[in-house]
């Protein structure tokens, strides 16, 4: 029996079947949990060399860096086959801005370890989503509890840029009522022809739905590290803010929003 896409696929390739596209479209489901830290950095002053132009920030914003240990189902939805669930580990630092009146995180910094993730994330969001090499220490067999270390790595060139290290304090339900986050991004694809955009676009993105999560209060340690084409080494934290471990985290990634067209050229 000839296995059939339900819907059109999001990116190439294009075949008459369509079923050989790398992912398919929204909405995408994800599950699994975060290493999520809230920062001032050592210098307020790199958070605008971090930021597009036009992006309103604070003077001494406060930091988002996580760490996230998920599996996506957006390889696509094959008719008469069982959805593929598909792990990746992913590591960002963002910056809350407001872009055109929406207010959110803006995520300068992405590395995660799996193609789909992010050729879907990079052509169809505009995340700039790049490779990295990520770790992060399992949940203890005996399950979670006061007291319980874990920590998490991203490194790239054979540098380490970020390192998280927690001990949870103590654990409560999210509320049912929580407002999904909004992710800004400036969505670039290069023209063929020359250096100038074929599309470029200011979008924002993010959960439709979280439908779970358990939040975990922790105490912390981050470091931030250089390597060959990377700035983190630039957002050495002053002062935690927030340190939490988000476990049995569950939501859906829905269709985004276009709010300015850029034009050929926005840089």
């Amino acid at each position: 029996m000839e296995v059939k896409v339900v819907r059109p696929g999001s990116g190439t390739p294009l075949t008459d079947r369509g079923r050989s596209i790398a992912y398919g479209p929204p909405p995408w489901r994800m599950r699994g949990r975060a290493l999520a830290v809230q920062y001032r950095l050592a210098d307020p002053d790199e958070a605008r060399r971090h930021v597009p132009p036009g992006a309103l920030a604070e003077d001494d914003p406060t930091v988002r860096a996580r760490f996230w240990d998920l599996e996506h189902d957006a390889i696509g939805h094959l008719e008469g086959a069982e959805t593929p669930w598909v792990s990746f580990r992913e590591a960002v630092i963002a910056f809350p801005v407001s872009m055109h009146g929406v207010t959110g995180d803006y995520p300068t910094y992405m590395y995660a370890d799996d193609f789909v993730y992010t050729a879907m994330g990079r052509e169809v969001m505009g995340w700039p989503v790049r490779d990295g090499v990520i770790s992060v220490d399992p949940e203890p067999a005996t399950g979670l509890a006061a007291g319980t270390r874990m920590g998490a790595r991203l490194a790239r060139g054979g540098r380490e840029l970020m390192r998280m290290d927690l001990e949870l304090t103590g654990g409560h339900a999210d509320p049912d009522d929580q407002v999904p986050p909004r992710w800004l991004a400036c969505k670039v694809v290069p023209d063929v022809t020359g250096p100038t955009a074929a599309i470029a676009q200011v979008v924002a993105t993010g959960p439709e739905t979280i439908h779970h999560r358990r939040v975990w209060d922790a105490r912390v340690t981050i470091t931030v590290g250089e390597g060959p084409g990377d700035e983190t080494h630039f957002l050495a934290p002053r002062e935690i803010v927030r340190a939490e471990y988000w476990s049995e985290l569950d939501l859906t990634i829905g269709w985004g929003t276009v709010l300015q067209d850029l034009g050929r050229d926005p840089w």
